[in-house]
């Protein structure tokens, strides 16, 4: 089984006292609402995945990653045909202003159609997976 070791942002914003979350839809091998996640590549520690999946993923210029999260469980998951693992090695929150621009089209592969930014409760409605909706649930900022 082919294992991919990633990294995940919580991408939020604060605006008139109420926190924001970046949610991504994602069209590339599956469709749903998910949050930054990025593959580290050969030779990449987790900070320089992160790094070049916010740039990659977002075209976010101007963001501060201010702290790992503490996961009280690994966060692993799975193909639909259950030939590839993925395991989320770190969570970080990354802060950014939700007035930059986003541009999810500069790659040649597609990972992400559109973007919300929303809140606690429509992110955790919204998201996909449960590992996922369970981050936002208990994320502190």
């Amino acid at each position: 089984m082919k294992t991919y070791k990633k990294v995940q942002a919580v991408i939020y914003d604060i605006k008139d006292n109420k926190l924001y979350f970046l949610i991504l839809h994602r069209v590339l091998r599956w469709k749903g609402w998910e949050l930054l996640k990025e593959s580290l590549e050969k030779g990449e520690n987790v900070k320089g995945a992160l790094l070049r999946g916010i740039k990659e993923e977002t075209n976010l210029k101007k963001f501060k990653i201010e702290k790992k999260i503490k996961l009280n469980k690994k966060v692993i998951f799975y193909n639909k045909e259950k030939t590839v693992k993925n395991i989320i090695l770190d969570i970080f929150l990354v802060r950014v202003d939700m007035k930059q621009k986003i541009s999810l089209h500069k790659n040649a592969v597609i990972e992400h159609d559109k973007y919300r930014w929303v809140d606690r409760k429509t992110a955790v409605k919204m998201l996909t997976f449960s590992n996922t909706k369970e981050v936002i649930r208990t994320v502190e900022v």
